[in-house]
């Protein structure tokens, strides 16, 4: 469907199974012509009374839309654009119509016409947020006229970068709580949500309009969000870990003998899986609690000691169901990995998203691109030397410290196979058991890092248009399912202005090369004056 808008009027008239526009500039007689030949409960008139006007209408009955409200509009002018891909800056004009972008052009005007094509997956809204008084929309069916009045927002962005909000890959929102195992296991649920909320507020006003949770998160979070109860980014979750008995998402002390003995897993925080058949069923319990994708560990970690550095977990038969059960709901599976060899198993067997990886080998980076596959590593704590300071990893009595100086020694290659070969990759942090300052400053560093092993440009692409590719992954199971990451007509209206320019000083994002011994901030980067998420502005310091 095309609908036209235009500054001075637009009729367009909706039938149950198709709908005529009026053209731009029609005449008077035209248009009470086309109006005489459709019934009174099937008309729409919308009069426009100030000078931006840019409408898209849902391919519906138009009984249902004197249901609905007018979107909201937003224009950026005097912006410069990254646009996600682009290596550089353009000069263009963003258009917001409702909770989607749409349109992205040189010098859009304040007055004229625009189209728009709903498409077959409908309109370029999907929720409809009203404002003050401005446009006002004439709405005609049996009951008589509706009328809703809306106030566009016009935004000079004083020649800041306007840029995609940031996803994050790889977060455990509900296990930010202190003292790692143990602070896990004795947290109550609402003292576990409560840091989740917590770190949900934290990533949002550091630029993070999406995350994706690797462990520990049903969709409940997500779902208070979304209906706008509180402030938060898009979530996307794999709910609970599917590790085997001993594996690396086995959270189970020594003393407890029983899996409900735990709270972790009495929680949904994990599942121990020991079969193929075992695999599908916490694939399904999963899906149960709102899972977008699946998370499997198949190899041991640095912060367990169930097992060695580098078994392989889990047998291919085993795998395979996770995979297969994960199709039935159009999503995939990531695998908790390092090995080069592990990470080929995987790929070979359907894994889409390793998560860390950094062992990985260029003959098998040209495997996964060539899957179109995904890697998700944590950069700081293998490239930066400052983890030989951490009071866990650093301190030389301890199994981690072994197992993080075995991590420095098999990751020396990393930086140079991801920048030959140029696989999918994404920006991940992947923190647990770590809050507040702690984690400010750790997503802080992790920024800086990651520029400075990458570059800029390698690093804005991974946390905006790779990152939104891995979420579109989730196909059927997704609950976003416009593009993100992007700034392109069509895509949701999720939106950074920056003061600077972050493919020359990833500073401006909060990069910061100081970690542990970084100086104190406040909520929020400074240098973000606006953050829009679903079309609507959470902050906006430009004024």
């Amino acid at each position: 469907m095309i609908v036209h808008v235009s500054a001075r009027i637009a009729i367009v008239f909706c039938t149950d199974k198709r709908s005529t526009t009026a053209k731009p500039g029609a005449s008077k007689k035209t248009i009470e012509k086309r109006f005489k030949h459709m019934t009174r409960k099937h008309r729409i008139a919308l009069n426009v009374h100030t000078t931006l006007v840019a409408i898209a209408f849902a391919v519906a009955p138009c009984s249902s839309f004197a249901q609905q409200e007018a979107p909201s509009v937003t224009l950026f002018k005097n912006v410069m654009v990254f646009d996600g891909t682009t290596n550089g800056l353009l000069d263009l004009d963003v258009l917001v119509v409702g909770n989607k972008i749409h349109t992205v052009a040189e010098d859009i005007p304040e007055a004229g016409t625009w189209e728009v094509d709903a498409g077959p997956s409908g309109p370029l809204y999907s929720q409809i947020h009203s404002g003050g008084s401005g446009y006002t929309f004439f709405v005609e069916g049996e009951e008589g006229t509706q009328t809703v009045e809306l106030a566009p927002n016009i935004i000079d962005g004083g020649g800041r970068t306007l840029m995609p909000g940031m996803i994050d890959s790889h977060t455990h929102l509900n296990l930010s709580m202190d003292n790692g195992r143990p602070g896990m296991e004795m947290a109550r649920w609402d003292y576990m949500a409560a840091h989740a909320s917590s770190a949900a507020l934290e990533w949002f006003y550091d630029g993070f309009t999406t995350v994706r949770d690797m462990g520990g998160m049903a969709d409940g979070l997500r779902r208070v969000i979304d209906k706008g109860l509180m402030e938060g980014p898009r979530i996307y979750s794999v709910a609970g870990m599917i590790s085997q008995t001993a594996g690396h998402g086995d959270l189970m002390f020594e003393s407890q003998t029983d899996p409900l003995q735990s709270s972790t897993f009495r929680n949904g925080i994990y599942h121990l899986a020991n079969s193929p058949d075992e695999v599908r069923a916490a694939v399904r319990k999963n899906f149960n609690a709102g899972a977008t994708h699946m998370k499997i560990m198949m190899a041991g970690g640095v912060a367990s000691n169930k097992g060695p550095f580098d078994a392989s977990q889990y047998t291919d038969a085993e795998i395979t169901a996770a995979v297969e059960e994960a199709a039935t709901r159009g999503t995939y599976v990531a695998a908790h990995l390092y090995l080069d060899k592990a990470i080929r198993r995987a790929l070979d067997l359907g894994v889409m998203s390793i998560e860390h990886g950094q062992f990985m080998q260029e003959e098998t980076a040209m495997l996964m691109k060539e899957k179109g596959a995904f890697i998700s590593p944590y950069i700081a704590a293998v490239m930066s030397e400052d983890i030989l300071t951490h009071p866990v990893y650093g301190n030389p009595k301890t199994f981690e410290y072994a197992r993080t100086l075995m991590m420095k020694e098999g990751t020396k290659n990393f930086a140079e196979v991801i920048r030959k070969v140029q696989p999918n990759i994404v920006f991940s942090i992947d923190i647990v058991s770590t809050n507040g300052m702690a984690a400010r400053h750790h997503r802080d560093h992790e920024k800086w890092i990651f520029a400075d092993t990458f570059g800029n440009y390698a690093t804005l692409k991974a946390m905006t248009s790779t990152g939104g590719k891995l979420a579109a992954l989730t196909g059927g199971s997704n609950p976003y399912p416009a593009p993100l990451g992007v700034i392109e007509e069509g895509a949701y209206a999720d939106i950074l202005l920056i003061d600077g320019n972050p493919l020359e000083d990833i500073t401006v994002l909060g990069g910061n090369p100081k970690w542990f011994n970084a100086e104190p901030r406040t909520r929020g980067i400074e240098t973000i004056n606006l953050i829009m998420k679903d079309g609507v502005i959470y902050k906006n310091t430009l004024n």
